[in-house]
Order: structure tokens, then sequence, then C-alpha cells
């Protein structure tokens, strides 16, 4: 079996990066963080309206040798530039508290805050997993990390138990629960991995019937 990084293009890979630090800039520009920069070329320039029209000018200047290519984008590239966007994205909404909505939500159907604000932070991270390998690779995480088990026939039907894990582990991480990391240790390898494992064989056995059939089919 080959080994499935390989597919990984190097230029997919330098899409990805200039993607992430084309949109870093936007961020830093756009949440006005880059404030001190403006005011240390403000003390070399004639005046800080000077010093932001240098800088806007920089800032285009890296965005367009980051982002232009002289030949096409290919699928690789087009596709790890979406990704690194969105995940940039997510990043950003998440760093600057625009997600905390949803933290209110949660509580409004009787979630307490705690537990709403691990829930929201493991499920970006839960999603910046996906849109990082998805960006570079093409597949999501779960396959990369389990195709290569013979018996495991469709792996991306691990995702939610993934989402599950990331989340049980992010509220331990921030004490959601307000508990001891014994509590932590029983609720991971006993509430959550047994019924993991044996929901997870339960659809493998369902999947391989299917396939079984399938294959079946066709051979005769």
């Amino acid at each position: 079996m080959g080994d499935p990084w390989k597919s990984i293009t190097p230029k997919g890979v330098q899409a990805f990066v200039n993607a992430t630090i084309a949109t870093i800039i936007v961020w830093l520009t756009v949440e006005n963080h880059i404030s001190m920069i403006i005011e240390q070329l403000a003390l070399l320039l004639p005046s800080q309206t000077f010093a932001l029209l240098i800088y806007y000018l920089i800032a285009i200047i890296v965005l367009y040798k980051l982002l232009y290519k002289r030949s096409a984008y290919d699928v690789n590239e087009k596709r790890a530039t979406k990704y690194a966007v969105l995940t940039m994205l997510l990043i950003w909404v998440t760093w600057e508290g625009y997600l905390q909505f949803i933290v209110t939500l949660l509580g409004m159907v009787g979630i307490f805050p705690s537990l709403a604000n691990s829930l929201v932070i493991g499920t970006v991270v839960f999603t910046v997993f996906i849109t990082v390998y998805y960006g570079l690779h093409g597949k999501y995480f779960t396959t990369l990390m389990l195709e290569h088990m013979p018996w495991v026939i469709a792996p991306d039907k691990f995702l939610p138990f993934f989402w599950l894990w990331i989340n049980a582990i992010m509220a331990g991480l921030l004490n959601a629960f307000d508990v001891n990391a014994f509590w932590y240790f029983v609720d991971l390898f006993f509430i959550f991995l047994l019924p993991s494992l044996f929901i997870g064989t339960k659809v493998q056995e369902k999947h391989g019937l299917r396939i079984q059939k399938k294959d079946d089919y066709f051979d005769e």
C-alpha cells in the first residue's frame, strides 16, 4: 500500500501557507491589530495618514505576491487555498469572540456557560482538523488515520466519534465540569471509549455487509 501522505503536493502546501499568511494580514488589518506598526511608521513619516497609506501599499504588495501566480492554480492549489482561507476565517471569528452568541444560545437551552464554551471551542478545533487535512490532502483526517486498517470499511463514519472525543478532551483541558483529573480519565476511557468502539464496530459491520452485497451483485 502506498503512503497516503505522498499525495500532498509541494505546490499545495505552498498555496496553503501563502493563503494562511494572506488571511492573517487581512485579519490583523481589519481588526486594527497593526496600530503599533502604524505608530512606528508615523514616527518616521510626516503624518499618520501617510503612514497608513504606506502600510496599505505594503500590505497590498505582500498579498499580491502571496496569491498571484503567472500560471493557473492546479486542483490541489485551488483546494489548499480555499481551505486555508476557511481555516483562518474560523480561527479569526473564534479568536475575536464573534461566536460568543452561540454560547448564549446554548445557555438558553440549559447548557451551563463553561460547558457551552468548551463545546464551541471543541467544535472549532474539530472543524479546523477537517479544513486543514482536507485542504492539504483532499481527504478527511479520519481517512488518513484509519484507511491503512483493513478492517475499517468507512473511516469517515468515525467523524462523530472524533468530534465527541475532541470535545471531551477540550472539556478536560478547560475543566468545564469543575472536577479533578481522575474523573476526566474515567469519562474518556469508560464513558466515551467503550460506546465509541461498540457503535463504531456496528457501523463497520453494517457498511461491510452493504459493500459485500454490492460486490456480489456485480460479480453475478
